[in-house]
């Protein structure tokens, strides 16, 4: 029994890595879990044998990113306002070309994502952040900040249009000119 272990986390790891690449060319609407256990080598029963739906895949897909930000809003907790919007400006930027395909596949999800249970955690840590890059609790700052968010996130979805190096500074001169207030 044990030996099959490896297997089972190898089949649920392909059904992960072909979900997302199929997420990412076609969108998560358009992409059924019969696409995505063709595509991984396997039965749709064995997909849903490893995941309960589409939408846990898609937490799954999802998995990296969300460790990633979980770990930079413990980096933020322990840092003055100031200097935790600084970070995050910064960390966000990072994060959102680092994983620029992944935000394409959550644009796509955006209108329903609050009605799936899977995406409560990163929900509130995705507003936990916002706070963090308004730098203040005033509603003006807060709504500049979900303001500054979608548009980095729209200039993140369009891969080829701008090298890494070249969104980077795009966007962490676009988040602080919004957040930061003049000196």
């Amino acid at each position: 029994m044990a030996s099959s272990t490896p297997v089972r986390e190898r089949t649920r790891r392909e059904i992960v890595q072909r979900a997302m690449e199929l997420f990412q060319t076609n969108g998560y609407n358009a992409t059924s879990l019969q696409d995505i256990a063709t595509a991984a080598g396997c039965s749709k029963a064995t997909v849903l044998y490893h995941f309960n739906g589409k939408a846990a895949v898609l937490a799954a897909v999802l998995e990296p990113s969300a460790a990633a930000l979980d770990g930079v809003l413990a980096e933020l907790e322990v840092l003055s306002p100031a200097a935790a919007q600084e970070l995050a400006i910064s960390r966000f930027v990072e994060l959102a070309v680092e994983k620029r395909g992944i935000i394409n596949v959550l644009q796509d999800v955006l209108q329903s994502i609050e009605e799936m249970p899977e995406f409560t955690d990163l929900i509130a840590a995705g507003m936990r952040l916002t706070a963090y890059l308004a730098g203040s609790p005033d509603p003006l700052e807060n709504a500049i900040a979900n303001f500054a968010i979608g548009g980095l996130l729209n200039e993140c979805r369009r891969p080829g249009e701008q090298t890494d190096d070249e969104l980077r500074t795009l966007c962490d001169t676009a988040l602080r000119r919004l957040l930061q207030p003049p000196a």
